[in-house]
Parts: structure tokens; sequence; C-alpha cells
């Protein structure tokens, strides 16, 4: 059976991918298709249209919509293709759905890999067959009936790796791929629809990956793919025991060796609890670069009323920590929640005056479908909407107001989906991987600049919003004298704004700029990338060069574990002038700070011939090499092991 899997893929979707390895390795077809906007429905509805049963990712509540209009386009194209629905929202809201959308047939509750290839396999999803099927809620004759939930699957290590299939990533010139360690979340903070998917099936919450199991995959990546930067997505790589993470990291950092994977650069999640000196101490020598931390308040009103179960000093701690070890921390403060007041609000501002070097993002907690908050907003009469979103009153009454002029007045520093503050974090990750993967004089220069820049951003946010909050409270909340001030506040903001967006475009093109001159690759037309003779090269030059089809095609790999990649080198193959305005969005995407190119349109630059290039999947791609060398580069300085065309190991120097 051939099954289209439908979602969101801006840092490679890993639910999407790992359903898709299962079903492959049980014999299906698979294909994947990113939905990043209500604009792409119609490329899906196209992309799809050859597929036996699509299967949709609803994992975010805020596209609810958007998905669901989808179904409604696939099913008029035909009406006897399933449609199987999964993710957090599905799973929690699986009979509404059923009742109220008829295009959605079935929904996985949970996790889905074996769930899909079940369905996948069966002659038919008449009820009879989806009767026998562990973990779905589906539509009858007699109303929505629910099978016998899936237990959750304790070993991680038996699930095949993620379906890689599609370009690589590359963040300044670093190519990077994303990783899971584990699934689950130990904690169960009241807003997280995270842990109340896991309470919808029997078994632990929690589980790890065995450290060889994931050394095994970083291998194949590292030398297969040439992938350099790890990005975790595990909601917590580290537990609230020091000695069980330090000897779970000395597994790690062993099973690593063995394999010769090395250096690399790490990113992670956890809570600032689990932020100890020397479990970090131990993580910076294997390469961590950068961490989110689960912040979320600056007071201890605000962490009782998220559910959120740590401290202040907890967090104030964690970030000192990082800043000691030169780990760059993201953090984000839920500002407004139901209990939230001017002195809680001004609590978080409080402690983010105390960390102004670190990137953060403001946000107002959501009731998400089946968690603690939504059902305790249910019970108090205080819950708005429906299944699909629901809205909620503030307790304190001055804080309405302060929402209300802070959504219009900062909405495009805080809240927008492209929101100013979001555009530091996507930057202070490509900073913090061009100081860990390159070095000289220059990169300490222009990383001081970034840091200079991000300190003004937020010192200049911070007063904003304080000012916003002495204006909401030193005037009545109809007034003039309020109105006024908030305008006067929104048009110096609107200014400020400008001026720090344009200082970001110029600090974003000096960062990819420099990191491709330091790997040694020069771009004379867009879509084109050789080497050129540099003083020196990057740690990881030739890992970018086998990433972009430069140094030859890629080991090969264990079949139905990591199929054979299709590397592209789009975030770097734009040609960037410091003159010229930054490209239109609709032109290209940024996926977590990666500037990506759009699939190749088939035309060549003017100086190429078709013959030059190939276009596996749609990449534009150099061809392997021919057995030639540049004009200005010398033999004697390069290899040839088996045929690749290789830049010697860095000595160190600059």
């Amino acid at each position: 059976m051939h099954v289209a899997l439908v979602g969101p893929d801006l840092e490679e979707n890993l639910s999407l991918r790992y359903l898709s390895a299962s079903l492959q390795a049980a014999g299906h077809e698979t294909t994947i298709v990113p939905f990043e906007k209500a604009a792409d429905i119609e490329t899906v509805r196209a992309a799809v249209r050859g597929a036996d049963l699509v299967g949709l990712s609803m994992c975010y509540q805020i596209r609810a919509r958007e998905f669901l209009d989808l179904a409604d386009a696939i099913k008029q194209d035909c009406a006897s293709r399933p449609i199987v629905a999964g993710g957090h929202y599905a799973s929690c809201e699986a009979r509404a759905l059923l009742e109220h959308h008829r295009a959605i047939d079935v929904i996985a509750v949970h996790e889905a890999e074996q769930t899909l290839v079940e369905l996948a396999s069966l002659p038919s999803l008449s009820e009879q067959a989806l009767a026998g099927v562990r973990g779905i809620v589906y539509r009858s004759a007699q109303g929505i009936q629910a099978t016998a939930p899936r237990p959750i699957l304790a070993d991680l290590d038996q699930l095949p790796w993620p379906d890689r299939r599609g370009p690589a990533r590359l963040v300044v010139g670093v190519p990077t791929a994303y990783m899971m360690g584990s699934r689950g979340c130990q904690s169960a903070c009241d807003y997280c629809c995270i842990t109340t998917l896991h309470r919808l099936v029997p078994g632990k919450r929690f589980r790890q990956r065995s450290p060889e199991a994931i050394a095994d995959e970083m291998a194949s990546l590292y030398h297969d793919r040439g992938v350099r930067q790890f990005v975790f997505h595990d909601d917590n790589f580290l537990v609230a025991n020091v000695g069980q993470n330090l000897e779970r990291i000395d597994a790690l950092d062993r099973a690593l060796r063995r394999r010769r994977v090395g250096p690399v650069g790490l990113v992670l999640k956890c809570r600032p609890g689990d932020v100890q000196r020397e479990v970090f101490e131990r993580l910076r020598e294997m390469g961590l670069l950068r961490v989110f931390l689960g912040v979320e308040s600056g007071s201890e009103q605000g962490l009782r009323s998220l559910g959120r179960h740590q401290t202040v000093e907890q967090a104030h701690r964690a970030l000192r920590i990082c800043e000691a070890l030169g780990i760059s921390a993201q953090y984000t403060m839920i500002t407004f929640h139901p209990e939230a007041t001017a002195s809680s609000i001004r609590a978080d501002l409080a402690f983010v005056r105390d960390h102004l070097a670190h990137p953060l993002s403001f946000c107002r907690a959501e009731a998400y479908s089946g968690t603690p908050l939504e059902q305790r907003l249910l019970a108090a009469g205080r819950a708005e909407g429906d299944y699909l979103f629901r809205g909620y009153d503030f307790t304190d009454p001055l804080t309405a107001v302060i929402w209300k002029h802070a959504r219009s007045a900062l909405r495009e520093r805080f809240w927008s989906c492209n929101h100013l503050l979001g555009r530091v974090v996507q930057l202070d990750h490509l900073a913090a991987v061009f100081r860990h993967f390159y070095r000289g004089p220059e990169v300490d220069a222009l990383v001081a600049s970034f840091l200079d820049w991000q300190l003004e951003v937020n010192r200049d946010s911070v007063a904003l919003f304080e000012e916003l909050i002495d204006a909401c409270e030193s005037c009545a909340p109809d007034s003039p004298d309020l109105a006024a001030l908030v305008a006067d506040l929104a048009q110096r903001e609107n200014a400020s704004r400008d001026r720090f967006e344009a200082r970001r475009k110029a600090l974003r093109v000096a960062l990819y700029e420099t990191s491709f001159r330091m790997i040694g690759l020069a771009r004379p037309a867009p879509g084109r990338l050789r080497p050129i003779r540099v003083r020196s090269l990057a740690p990881h030059a030739a890992a970018v060069l086998l990433a972009v089809g430069l140094l030859g095609c890629g080991g090969t790999t264990e079949p139905g574990k990591q199929p054979q990649p299709t590397i592209d080198a789009g975030a770097d193959q734009q040609t960037v002038d410091d003159a010229a305005p930054e490209v239109s969005t609709d032109q290209y995407t940024e996926p977590d700070g990666v500037f990506e190119a759009p699939p190749w349109d088939g035309s060549f630059p003017e100086d190429a011939t078709a013959d030059q290039y190939t276009e596996p999947d749609g990449v534009y791609e150099a061809p392997p090499w021919d057995g030639s060398f540049p004009e200005d580069v010398e033999t004697d300085a390069y290899t040839e092991p088996d045929g690749v065309y290789e830049a010697p190991p860095w000595d160190g120097g600059n």
C-alpha cells in the first residue's frame, strides 16, 4: 500500500519519519508531504492523489481548522480513500473530531507506528476489520467506537530509525540532523498536551533509548551524511538524578568514541532543576552548544498557576551555569495565564532583566484539549469556545487590559508568527553554531557583535513591556489618555523594531557568508558550489563537502534502517548580497533559522549545462567529483581515498 504522511516538516518531523520507517519496514511505500500553512492545501492535495491511504499529523491544536479543510479537500478528490489522523491534538479530541468531521475516518491514538502498519495492512477499513486494531477510534453504524488502548512501546530500540529522505539541513554551513533519545515527559504541567497524551494509554510515560542505539544512529548520520550538529527533541534529555545523568552521558560518550564520531555539536532541552554544573561540564566536553530551558515563569505564583513543579531560583541558577560555561540558553516566559496579575508579569520581566544575554520569547498559556488547565477552566465555567479552540478570561481585570494592548501594540515584537524575539532566537542558534564550529578573530568579532545586538533587543523589549504596564495601571481602561499612550508606544516600537530588523538581516548575511568562505566554498552563481583554495578550512569542511555532493555519494546503510539520503545545500545555495533586500517569504522558508531554497525549478545557471548537474527528488545537486582539481588548488594539499575529493584534517590553525 502507498501511504502519504502529511504534516509540518520544518525540522525533520520525526513523528512522520518514524511512521514512514515503520511502514517501509513492513513493505509499504510512503511519501512524506510537508504541510506548513493553509496556503499549502492545494499543493498537498495534488501530492497525495496517488496514495491509497493518507495520514494527517494533527499535533497542534492551533492548526486544527487547516487540517480539517485539507481533509475535506482530499475527500472531494476520492471519497473512498481512507484518512487517518493522529498526533497530540487528534488523540485528545478523537471523539469530537469524528462526530463533527466526516472526512476523517479513523484516529490513531498515542504513538502510532504499529497501529498505522496494521491499518495499512488491512484489505479494507471495514468496521469488522477496524474492531481488531488496538489503539484507534473510528466511526461505525452504532456511533463512535474506541478499541482497547495499545500499550506503550517500552523498548524504543525496537523502532527502525526515522526515514531521512529529503535534503539535509545546513545551519550556517553545518550539516544538521534532528534526534530523539527518549519519549514522554517526567513532569505533569497543567498546560502541557504531552503529558496528557501519555496518560491515554497504559505503560511507562517516559522511556529512554539505550546509549548504544543512539550512538549507532548518530554514527550513521555522521559518516554517511556528514552530519556534525545533532539537535535532540527530547522533552527530558536529562532526569532529576545527577548520578543517572552522568552514567548515561558517559555511556553515550564511550559509544560515540568507539564509532569514531566527533567532534560534534549538541543541542537539547531540559528542565532548570536538571541543570547541574558537573553534568553540563561533561555535556560541553561532548559538544553541547545550546539548550532550551523550561523556565516558563519568574514568580512562584506563576509556577503554581501553571502546575510547574520547580522554583524560580532553579531557573536563575540554570541560566547562570549556562552563561558561565559559554552555552547558549533559550527560554520562554508564559507571562499571561489565567491567574496572571500585573505583579506576576512584572516579576517575569524582572527575571528577564537579570538574564538579558539569553534569547527568549513571551507567550500566553493555552487551554489545550484534555489538559488539567482546560479541565480546571471548564469546571469553573471560565472556558470559552469548543473542541477546536479554548479561550478564557483572566482572573484579574487589569491583566485583561494589559493583554489587549500588548497583543496590538507589541504584536510584531512578541506575538505574531514571525515576531522579532522569535527571529532573535533563530539567529542566536546560528550564532551559537557559528561560534562552536569556526575559529579566528573574525568569528569572535561577529559573535560579539551579535551578542551586543541581542542584548540591546532584549533590553528595549523589556522596557517597552514595562512601559505598557505602567500606562495600563495609571489610566482608566477605556480612557483617551491610555489610547494615546499606547499609540505612542506602538509608534516607537515600530521604529526600533525596523532598526533591529535591519541589523538582524545584516548579521544573518554575515554569518552565512563568513561560514561559507571559511569552509572553503565559493558561490559564483545561485545553485553552484565549488571548492576554493583557502589558507585553512573549518574543522567540519570535509563533512560539508560530503553533504553538498562534492565528496562522493556517501556510504551505504543497513536496508530498512536508514534510507540512502539525498543531500541538499539549499540553505546556502542562495547568493547573498549585503546591499540587497532579504528575499520574500513566499520564495524561501526558515525552519529553525535555516535559510532554505525552494525545490529546483528545472533551470540551470547561464554558465552551466544540464549534463553537469543531477536532480534527485527535485534537489539541485552538483555531480560526484570527476577527478579534476580547480586551477587554483595544489593537488598535494588534498587526499583522495577511494576516489573521494577530501580536504586534509584540520590542523587547528586559522
